[in-house]
């Protein structure tokens, strides 16, 4: 492909669009309640894209591999530009859900083609030096977004967290218009798994439902949809048995190995986009702070994680995958419950959230690499991006289930507390922002606050336990010279592995 620089800058800018997305939308979530009302009902922002997100990028693959992968990057650029200007247009919580929904479709494009055309661009030599670029994207992205999210909030108003993302996505798509001419030979490929993925997607949205609206819906809706949830989920395993080209391979699955790292990475996914959602709420809600300053919260924790990336790589070599997933599991279950008891002081808050944030950043590192380099030892190399594929598949998914959880007990113990108190009706949007606090009668404002600091703190109590089920999963990993597959997984496999390059190549990505 001629113009592989312009190419290469391209795809570094639609990566851009992607990472810096969730990362500058968490600070302004709580300006966003206050205005548009319906805090019982807003992890689904988070939820609803991550939900669409995930689901769709196995069936862009397939297209990208039947249609070329320049069109199908510029259908999913150009939807997720059409959701981010319908989501900063949004008038209500249930249009920006809906809208956020159109986004995740269009982002679900971009990340796995820009690592396709990666590939179809670079020799695997080449590639190593490469992903030293798109790692660094990720790694500023996740500085700085927080702080463009806090800073557009506070200065130009929340619906311009959403519209940042469209210039970005624009160029992208004029440099890939321009510099990519792609010939597309007509090629044989295994049906699309529609079926798979509209099962899957039903079953978890069923699943969602009942975690953030069970409360509303009352116990006998959340039987019948419960029961309608498990039909769905156990169609989607019967279909995906005899699916031609599964959109998750069901015999893979169920590895020990891969079984363990799929469902550590689901809870790190839960941990990790609880901690964006939730803490910015507790420094807006609880200790009346702006939205930079809740961007800014949330710096110590990617910081941490990025510098302990660089160690872990090395980690996994000396200790293995146990050993090193272990003791990153039990820095985040410190580090969590640092937070708990940060959350029941709001006068020495601030100080001990960056503490704890640094500690979980600290384990983010070892851990969630253990996970991913562990499912990568255990097959062969026709089958390695399928596994990682799943594992960042359960980890999206862990996110958006976990959010949603996570939500729907705030919102029943923020309630439970405000009735108790006599204060049920109060407009908790009014105390998230200082602007609005004089809308609240005398007195409300510090019984919301103080209720939601002790919901938020049951919040956090409830993510040390996701931290501990970590550990648990990091006990089943293969340790420091043990097979990392049985005895009939090694017969498939292809080539050895060298597991020292493989640490570095992970800890890269």
């Amino acid at each position: 492909m001629p113009h592989r620089r312009m190419v290469t800058a391209a795809l570094l800018v639609a990566m851009t669009v992607t990472a810096l997305e969730q990362l500058v939308v968490s600070p302004a979530m709580p300006t966003i309640i206050s205005q548009l009302k319906g805090f019982e009902i807003y992890p689904w922002v988070v939820s609803a894209y991550l939900l669409a997100a995930t689901v769709s990028t196995p069936i862009y693959g397939k297209l990208a591999d039947l249609f070329g992968r320049k069109r199908v990057l510029l259908f999913g650029l150009a939807l997720f530009s059409a959701g981010s200007m319908l989501s900063g247009a949004a008038q209500s919580m249930g249009q920006l859900i809906a809208m956020r929904s159109i986004q995740g479709l269009g982002a679900g494009a971009v990340g796995p083609i820009v690592l396709t055309l990666l590939g179809d661009l670079f020799t695997l030599k080449e590639r190593a030096r490469i992903q030293g670029l798109f790692a660094a994207v990720w790694g500023l992205s996740s500085v700085a977004g927080p702080m463009i999210g806090g800073w557009l909030t506070v200065e130009l108003g929340w619906r311009w967290v959403f519209f940042v993302s469209v210039p970005f996505a624009v160029i992208a798509f004029v440099m890939l218009v321009l510099a990519v001419h792609e010939r597309v030979e007509p090629r044989r490929v295994a049906p699309i798994d529609w079926a798979g993925a509209g099962l899957l997607t039903a079953g978890l949205s069923g699943l969602l439902l009942i975690v953030l609206d069970g409360s509303a819906l009352g116990l006998a809706n959340c039987l019948i949809l419960g029961a309608a949830t498990l039909a769905l989920m156990t169609g989607f395993v019967a279909w995906e048995r005899r699916a031609a080209d599964p959109i998750l391979p069901i015999d893979l699955m169920t590895r020990r190995v891969i079984a363990t790292s799929v469902a550590g990475s689901f809870l790190i996914g839960g941990i990790l986009f609880g901690i964006e959602t939730y803490v910015p709420l507790y420094v807006q809600g609880v200790l009346g702070g702006t939205a930079k300053e809740a961007g800014r919260a949330l710096m110590p924790l990617f910081l941490a994680w990025a510098v302990s990336v660089t160690v872990a790589a090395r980690a996994v070599v000396r200790w293995g995958f146990r050993g090193a997933g272990m003791v990153g599991s039990c820095f985040i279950a410190a580090g969590m419950l640092t937070l708990a008891v940060g959350a029941a002081y709001p006068s020495s808050a601030r100080l001990t959230f960056a503490g704890a944030l640094v500690v979980i950043g600290i384990g983010m590192g070892p851990t969630s690499l253990s996970f991913i380099l562990a499912v990568q030892h255990a097959v062969s190399w026709g089958q390695r991006g399928v596994a990682t594929g799943a594992v960042q598949f359960f980890r999206t998914i862990g996110g958006a289930l976990g959010v949603g959880a996570l939500g729907g007990a705030l919102a029943w113990e923020l309630s439970r507390l405000l009735k108790i108190a006599g204060a049920a009706g109060v407009d908790v949007g009014s105390a998230l922002r200082t602007e609005t606090h004089h809308l609240l009668p005398t007195g409300a404002l510090a019984l919301v606050q103080t209720s939601l600091a002790h919901s938020l703190r049951d919040v956090y109590l409830m993510m040390v336990f996701l931290s501990v089920g970590c550990l648990v999963c990091a006990v089943w990993l293969p340790g420091q010279g043990e097979p990392a597959s049985s005895e009939t997984d090694q017969a498939a496999e292809a080539q050895p592995v060298d597991i020292e390059n493989l640490a570095i190549a992970g800890g890269e990505a």
